[in-house]
């Protein structure tokens, strides 16, 4: 796990003039056992609230939301007996593991158009929902380590409010959730993903403080969290997403080790496949 020095306070900025920009880093999505899994720890720790989920053949999506207008999707096997989620959790031994990130776009067919000219294939495009709308651009080609999300929605994308979970409720659940405000994924290469991140979604990207060996990068939007590209010659646990970086409850009570400028790191939360980056006391 690399910290750079990118956890600094920076301005949020509006839509760059003349970019075909996503306006959001929605969400980042999980794929779980079951909702409970992670959803007990999640809430039970971090205070999100659960907004509701749906059964489908190929997934059973359910969100949390948090603080800061971001959420956190669990993705549990389908009602398909080989669906994907199902698949993908053999190869991972039934445990946890991210699996994309979402980036909400004001117009899904000009982003597709910009997919294809920055020399990229959308994949498992959906134009038929007017209220759900969405493509996908595949790891092997952006190089990110997590699967790219690109959705057009005609509804709200917060939260109606919270609603009860399909888990027991915790008795000591925090009262206000945490805000998550940064994603940490590993690549073996800064500049695939650079490219998508800031020719196709129109991030403002700014270099990052790093350890000896590494180099760092962080993207941002309007609004959401931001993302954090770091790569090295070797990567300890390979490519991928590997850290979510929050402002935890006050209740927040987790063995954590010191990292970087200001902040520190949990064990990797089974429960979820990947660390938790906090404010160091």
């Amino acid at each position: 796990m690399v910290l750079t020095g990118c956890t600094v306070p920076r301005r949020r900025l509006g839509v760059r003039e003349g970019a075909l920009t996503a306006y959001s880093l929605d969400h980042v999505a999980i794929v779980v056992p079951s909702w409970g899994v992670g959803g007990r720890f999640l809430e039970g720790v971090l205070g999100g609230r659960w907004t509701g989920g749906t059964a489908m053949p190929e997934m059973s999506p359910g969100q949390l939301a948090f603080g800061n207008d971001t959420r956190v999707e669990l993705l549990e096997p389908g009602t398909a007996p080989e669906s994907f989620v199902t698949k993908f959790l053999d190869r991972s031994g039934g445990r946890s593991r991210p699996h994309h990130i979402t980036f909400k776009v004001a117009d899904i067919e000009r982003s597709i158009d910009a997919v294809r000219r920055a020399g990229f294939e959308a994949i498992l495009t959906r134009l038929d929902n007017e209220y759900w709308k969405e493509t996908f651009i595949h790891p092997r080609a952006t190089g990110l380590g997590f699967l790219t999300q690109l959705a057009q929605t005609g509804r709200s994308s917060g939260p109606d409010g919270p609603r009860p979970a399909p888990w027991p409720e915790p008795a000591d659940a925090p009262a206000v959730p945490a805000d998550l405000r940064f994603i940490v994924s590993h690549v073996r290469d800064l500049d695939p993903g650079r490219r998508v991140l800031t020719e196709v979604l129109g991030a403002v990207e700014e270099k990052c403080e790093a350890p000896a060996g590494w180099q760092a990068r962080r993207f941002f939007w309007p609004a959401g969290a931001d993302l954090i590209l770091a790569t090295a010659d070797e990567l300890p646990n390979g490519p991928g997403i590997q850290a979510l970086g929050i402002r935890p409850p006050a209740s927040f009570d987790m063995p954590v080790t010191p990292v970087g400028r200001g902040y520190a790191v949990t064990a990797p939360v089974p429960e979820l496949g990947l660390a938790l980056l906090v404010p160091a006391d």
